[in-house]
């Protein structure tokens, strides 16, 4: 063995050596209190931080979505605007009730309208298309009922939410993803967006005024107004928001009250509007000659 090669075999050695005496030291500290507290604290970050991470990558990744979304229904003008409204008050599903049942009453009502009405042919073909035109309207109608109704019942709660937050210091931007993530349909939906458009750097006037101009209720505008109005000129916002939570509340019983007092009326209206269109029907199949003219 020369002398270069126990050179070698030394050195690596005492490299082994060096090796083992600083595992041995860094073992000691690590046994140590300070030692253990930052190694628990270290393994606790690096499972909470790719939660988090992820979490907000979602986040960001469905306030993109919403944004191309947004500039695609502005693009196509009115008829965007009219897309977002119906899926704001109905959904996906309300959307295919509404086409579906739209060409469905079109496929029944030109055929019964030029085989059965004893009418010229352009008489004949409006009525065929006046008829799935109404029932368009009358279902987008229902929809739209339905949704308010739903909105107003949250709307308190979600006063009441906001107003808690901003109590315990959350912020206002905060407060409404919050409530997007607690609420279902209507409301939560519609905050989510709202919340995902502000987290995105949005003006908040141009985002409450496109939320306006889906929503389209006077008790959302009245919250728009007193969080905008907080934002430029301060003040107890909890208190604001609890007087229009009052208020909110007031409107809704007196909706509700009006509904009850003029039930019987609205009924009867409505039968006595059906009973000539049911006469016109039974006459056409019994005694068509009667209302030939």
């Amino acid at each position: 063995m020369s002398q270069a090669d126990l050179v070698a075999i030394v050195a690596f050695l005492g490299l082994v050596l060096l090796g083992l005496f600083i595992m041995a030291v860094q073992s000691a500290l690590r046994q140590r209190p300070t030692g253990r507290v930052q190694a628990r604290l270290g393994t606790v970050t690096e499972s909470t931080r790719s939660p988090l991470r992820e979490e907000a990558l979602q986040d960001l990744s469905r306030a993109e979505r919403e944004a191309r979304r947004r500039q695609r229904r502005q693009s196509m003008g009115w008829l965007g605007r009219y897309l977002e409204r119906v899926e704001t008050v109905s959904g996906r599903r309300g959307v295919v009730l509404l086409v579906g049942g739209t060409i469905a009453l079109f496929v029944l009502a030109v055929p019964l309208a030029w085989l059965v009405l004893p009418l010229p042919g352009p008489a004949r073909l409006a009525i065929g298309l006046a008829v799935p035109a109404l029932g368009a309207t009358i279902i987008y109608r229902r929809l739209n009922g339905r949704y308010q109704r739903a909105f107003l019942d949250q709307l308190p709660d979600i006063l009441d939410m906001i107003i808690r937050a901003s109590q315990a210091g959350v912020p206002v931007t905060q407060s409404i993803r919050n409530v997007g993530e607690e609420f279902t349909w209507p409301a939560g939906p519609e905050f989510r967006r709202i919340g995902d458009s502000l987290y995105l750097g949005n003006d908040m006037t141009v985002v409450f005024d496109a939320a306006e101009e889906r929503i389209r209720l006077p008790d959302f505008s009245f919250l728009t107004v007193c969080l905008l109005l907080q934002r430029e000129t301060g003040g107890s916002l909890s208190e604001t928001l609890s007087n229009l939570a009052t208020v909110v509340r007031a409107r809704r019983d007196l909706r509700l009250k009006t509904k009850a007092m003029t039930a019987e009326g609205r009924l009867t209206g409505l039968i006595i509007a059906m009973i000539p269109p049911f006469i016109l029907i039974m006459l056409q199949f019994t005694n068509a000659a009667y209302i030939s003219v």
